[in-house]
């Protein structure tokens, strides 16, 4: 006979769960792991579920992925001589310390 567990307690174990799943995606995000579509696809899923669980504090962990994609960026522009690629980076680091910004206000604003 299967033992039935009270909806807090499931509920509990969901949280559980799936939080150690958005520490570990977001801590691969900061650090760089996978390519740029890979990266953007997990960014796009961490900002469905930063909606749907603010407790996890998501938006913190976007706003620094952000800045250390736009630190990495900075790092490939400091490489490069080529005066397109340079201003591909340049407005790649833009788009992601604006992005990073808004992290920021929506963290504070709360």
């Amino acid at each position: 006979m299967m033992r039935r567990m009270p909806a807090e307690q499931i509920k509990d174990q969901r949280q559980q769960i799936l939080s150690g799943v958005v520490e570990t995606l977001i801590n691969d995000l900061k650090s760089g792991n996978g390519d740029r579509d890979r990266r953007r696809q997990v960014e796009e899923w961490m900002r469905t579920l930063a909606e749907k669980y603010p407790e996890f504090k998501i938006e913190v962990g976007l706003r620094d992925y952000y800045l250390a994609e736009a630190e990495r960026l900075r790092g490939e522009f400091d490489k490069t001589a080529d005066l397109t690629e340079k201003l591909s980076l340049g407005r790649n680091i833009e788009s992601f310390l604006d992005r990073a910004a808004e992290y920021e206000r929506r963290i504070t604003g709360r």
